[in-house]
């Protein structure tokens, strides 16, 4: 169980759904946190093979000849070494799932949107984003969530907004259970790495580390050392990773207009580009 949402014990969007116990009738009446549960989650889910390319929304095919795995170019520009990576073809998350009835994530939506205003605010989302093991969403990757579902530049996430929201998130955890085959919650850097091969990202060992150490490392800087984090990659910083690798590619690829792995830019450009990607 790797994502999680704060829930009522009688709402749950799945169709298998776990025995929960009966709410504290002292509690204050939010209902508690329980773990969203993949629709695979009670069988076992192989992990892709490394050169295993399969079909899923979130799982992009194979970067095009020409583009990812083709030869480099004749005359490479300013004597640069021929490149060992190439950006493939980015993934286009779904924004929706088949045979899920809406109105049950409402409760969900209510209680999570304490200002009875009708739409979530980041900290309301927030609050309501959680992983398996109960530790909150980083606010980064709440924040990118406000960034991919605010269809009318609110800074907040309608009802509507949320379901696809939730939705969204929840094929990204199918794909995260497939990667974590020690079923720990937690994805390892060798998992790290054969994600990003399935992806179709043939990217240096040394950058890989690089890419996994920022992000798992926010795991540690939000517990704090009096809470120490476990190690690996949890759910949330998952998706953020991935997700900012995506935005990465999409910014190299508009820049590089003949798909030989290789761009000019201004430094202007380039300072422009970084600034944008801190959203």
């Amino acid at each position: 169980m790797i994502g999680a949402m704060q829930t009522g014990p009688q709402h749950h969007h799945n169709q298998s759904k776990p025995s929960r116990p009966s709410p504290n009738p002292s509690s204050s009446g939010v209902p508690p946190r329980v773990p969203v549960t993949s629709a695979h989650m009670n069988k076992p889910l192989p992990a892709p093979a490394a050169n295993q390319h399969r079909t899923h929304p979130l799982h992009p095919s194979p970067p095009p000849q020409n583009y990812g795995f083709g030869p480099p170019p004749s005359q490479p520009v300013r004597n640069r070494p021929q490149p060992s990576s190439r950006p493939p073809r980015s993934p286009n998350p779904p924004l929706a799932v088949p045979d899920d009835d809406p109105q049950q994530l409402f409760p969900l939506f209510r209680a999570a949107n304490t200002s009875h205003t009708g739409s979530l605010t980041e900290m309301e989302l927030g609050s309501a984003l959680v992983n398996g093991d109960f530790t909150s969403f980083h606010p980064k990757t709440v924040k990118m969530m406000i960034r991919i579902f605010d269809r009318n530049s609110s800074k907040t996430i309608s009802f509507d907004e949320f379901v696809s929201l939730w939705r969204y998130l929840a094929a990204w955890r199918e794909l995260f259970d497939r990667f974590d085959v020690d079923r720990s919650g937690r994805i390892s850097l060798q998992e790290f790495e054969n994600a990003l091969l399935a992806f179709g990202y043939r990217l240096s060992q040394p950058f890989v580390t690089v890419l996994f150490t920022t992000f798992e490392s926010k795991g540690r800087q939000r517990n704090g050392p009096a809470h120490p984090a476990k190690m690996g990659m949890s759910f949330d910083l998952f998706v953020q990773a991935c997700i900012s690798l995506r935005r990465m590619t999409d910014v190299f690829k508009r820049y590089d207009d003949d798909r030989d792995g290789y761009i000019t830019v201004s430094f202007e450009e380039f300072l422009t580009e970084i600034l944008q990607l801190q959203d």
